[in-house]
């Protein structure tokens, strides 16, 4: 055995010995999980991998020739869902990205890997991720409308069914709201993922992570907010924000399954 394959070997086996548990993290945007990856990253610093959005996007932007961005938000899903399946075939330990759950991976890989994500009220993870995104340069997902113009627009619409969107398995769906993947989001949450945090309960969710890891992690809070709270509060007024509730509607049905009506935020 040549020099190189030695190392290999010898790399395969500390691996093994100290992260033996290999895991997917499912990643919903502005729920928390940018520290929550980066800390399961830094753990498992060996065997990690993930999938940036903005480069798999333009990627996908590249090799389909398309210019429809916002249906091409919508069907990047596709792609991201084959290079998680490259790296769970490729035996990468972590895996921690934006992408939605998939059957094919749970139903080759749910001997082997545990299914992990973290959820945040929607309301809160749906204002949160339009400031992210509001008017941010160069950004694939920016979000160019005022946010009361915002809420009348089918990408609103999409973003308010986020967790439908993850968690049902057909998130190239039309029509989110749809009651039968409310539902499967649901028993997707309940009876497939390993461990289902929530942001305002950070404690509890790293230790659910010990419990089915066998490793402790620390989350850090990263992404913070790109703009102030007297610029949300001038912008988002209570009619909007009642609006916005509406809007919200599939994903307050998936919370209020996973955590019972109601909740808190960070």
């Amino acid at each position: 055995m040549g020099i190189v394959d030695q190392a290999k070997a010898l790399r395969a086996r500390l691996v093994e010995n100290t992260m033996p548990q290999r895991f997917v993290f499912h990643h919903v945007p502005k729920c928390g999980g940018t520290s929550v990856g980066r800390a399961l990253r830094k753990r498992y610093i060996l065997s990690q991998a993930t999938v940036k959005p903005d480069q798999s996007f333009f990627a996908f932007e590249a090799y389909s020739g398309r210019s429809d961005r916002e249906a091409m938000l919508v069907d990047v899903a596709e792609l991201r869902e084959q290079m998680m399946l490259y790296h769970m075939f490729d035996d990468v330990h972590c895996v921690s990205l934006h992408v939605p759950f998939s059957d094919i991976a749970h139903a080759r890989f749910a001997e082997r890997y545990k299914f992990i994500t973290v959820l945040r009220e929607p309301v809160a993870r749906f204002v949160s991720h339009y400031f992210w995104s509001y008017q941010k340069p160069n950004d694939h997902a920016r979000i160019e409308e005022d946010f009361e113009t915002f809420l009348g627009t089918e990408r609103a619409r999409r973003l308010g069914a986020s967790y439908v969107e993850y968690y049902s398995g057909a998130p190239m769906a039309p029509d989110l709201a749809e009651p039968e993947l409310i539902a499967r989001a649901i028993a997707n949450l309940r009876e497939r993922f390993d461990v289902v945090g929530r942001l305002d309960d950070l404690p509890g969710f790293e230790a659910s992570l010990h419990q089915a890891l066998g490793v402790r992690i620390k989350v850090g809070h990263e992404n913070k907010a790109r703009q102030p709270q007297a610029t949300r509060k001038t912008m988002v007024t209570p009619e909007l924000m009642a609006r916005a509730r509406e809007v919200c509607a599939p994903d307050i049905a998936v919370w209020d399954a996973m955590f019972g009506a109601g909740g808190a935020d960070d």
